[in-house]
């Protein structure tokens, strides 16, 4: 069965609505399969889709262009989107008048400096563990915890909302 067969099967059975699997296209490159990902990382989240061993299957090695991280060591500045999956370990950082979204899940751990005028959004995810350290009084950060997920913040700016359930 084609990638795209399996993820519209599998989506299908997590309650994938028709107009987003009607999104899913033959020969979508990988490019258009992350940003797809991550449009839709509310649904693919909660319903832990595709699930990590189909990541790590059929991702792995090719999805980390786009911001889709899966067992990986990262090391990124100011990148729009990042999602770290499974065991990544992750240097992020943010500065100027940088924007970004984190998602970090399963085990994933890492370290978030942010810093001039830098606003960061972070939804973190069963067992992940984050250091944010900010410097400056510009710079902005909200945090989702969901889950078993921990931070631990150095500096001010940092607005952490303790959600008491485990996805979205």
């Amino acid at each position: 069965m084609n990638l795209i067969t399996q993820l519209k099967e599998d989506g299908t059975a997590k309650g994938l609505c028709r107009p987003w699997r009607m999104k899913l296209q033959q020969g979508m490159s990988v490019e258009d399969l992350a940003a797809l990902y991550i449009k839709g990382i509310d649904f693919c989240i909660s319903e832990d889709y595709p699930t990590l061993d189909f990541l790590r299957d059929h991702f792995k090695g090719s999805c980390e262009p786009y911001g889709v991280f899966v067992d990986d060591e990262v090391k990124l500045s100011n990148a729009p989107d990042v999602v770290l999956n499974g065991d990544c370990k992750a240097l992020l950082e943010y500065d100027g008048f940088a924007v970004s979204r984190i998602f970090a899940r399963h085990n994933s751990q890492g370290a978030v400096n942010v810093s001039d005028n830098a606003y960061v959004t972070i939804d973190a995810f069963d067992n992940s563990n984050l250091v944010i350290a900010v410097a400056g009084s510009d710079a902005q950060v909200i945090v989702n915890l969901y889950g078993n997920a921990q931070v631990e913040v150095i500096g001010s700016g940092v607005e952490i909302k303790k959600h008491n359930k485990n996805t979205y």
